[in-house]
């Protein structure tokens, strides 16, 4: 009996039988090693790396867009600021706002401490507390804010957190006009345009609503419109 090869297959090789294994044949350059294949392979990988690298863009930008770090007072202010309104594409959430007030007013930015008063004033991502609203006020300014000083008189004007004084109102208010708070301005000269805690001087009132509206308080400038009669405008606080 003849023998038999199993792996093996008859070919025809000039004319002659053959055993062996049938195997493919390679060009005289194998595809990996062509240059012009080499060539698109590269072109292919350049595109698919530049994708990837406007992918990891996209979502670095929105990732520091959304971020909550911050390194100074004024940056946690800002920071807060968005969180709080909203803005620049940001979900609006006023609690994180409020504890990134607070880490600002800690970092010792006057700014961060009236916004995280305004909060507490307000209710705004915390619960409504006029005495912590009062303590953050008087410490932005002492810090040099003079809008905090305004706002701090506001709330002896309305009473929240402490006994009603207009003795007090009216210095606080005083010395954030003389600071260049517009609403300060504005509201010192409510007080002597209703002579509430000082002597009624309308002619006072107007200078004051004047310097207010100067000073780019739209309130001051709708009550130099106002001040005769006495202007509806009443006490505001600012951001």
């Amino acid at each position: 009996m003849a023998n038999q090869k199993s792996v093996s297959e008859t070919r025809a090789t000039g004319g002659v039988a053959a055993e062996g294994p049938i195997v493919g044949t390679w060009s005289n350059a194998a595809p990996w090693n062509d240059a012009s294949v080499n060539s698109r392979r590269l072109s292919i990988m350049a595109g698919v790396g530049l994708g990837f690298l406007a992918i990891f863009a996209v979502v670095g930008a929105l990732a520091r867009s959304t971020s909550t770090a911050c390194d100074s007072g004024a940056e946690c202010t800002q920071l807060g600021e968005r969180f709080a309104a909203g803005s620049d594409g940001v979900t609006k959430n006023e609690a994180l706002g409020a504890r990134l007030f607070q880490r600002a007013c800690e970092l010792g930015d006057a700014s961060g401490c009236n916004k995280l008063g305004l909060a507490f004033e307000s209710a705004d991502g915390v619960p409504q507390d006029y005495e912590r609203a009062m303590d953050l006020f008087s410490r932005a300014c002492s810090g040099g804010f003079a809008e905090a000083c305004s706002n701090q008189g506001a709330l002896y004007e309305h009473g929240r957190g402490v006994p009603e004084n207009l003795g007090d109102a009216q210095r606080l208010y005083t010395q954030a006009c003389r600071h260049g708070s517009g609403l300060g301005c504005s509201n010192l000269g409510v007080l002597y345009a209703q002579g509430r805690g000082v002597p009624m001087d309308r002619e006072e009132a107007t200078q004051l609503f004047r310097e207010a509206c100067r000073l780019g308080s739209s309130v001051g400038c709708n009550n130099v419109v106002d001040s005769n009669p006495v202007p509806v405008e009443t006490i505001e606080q600012s951001p």
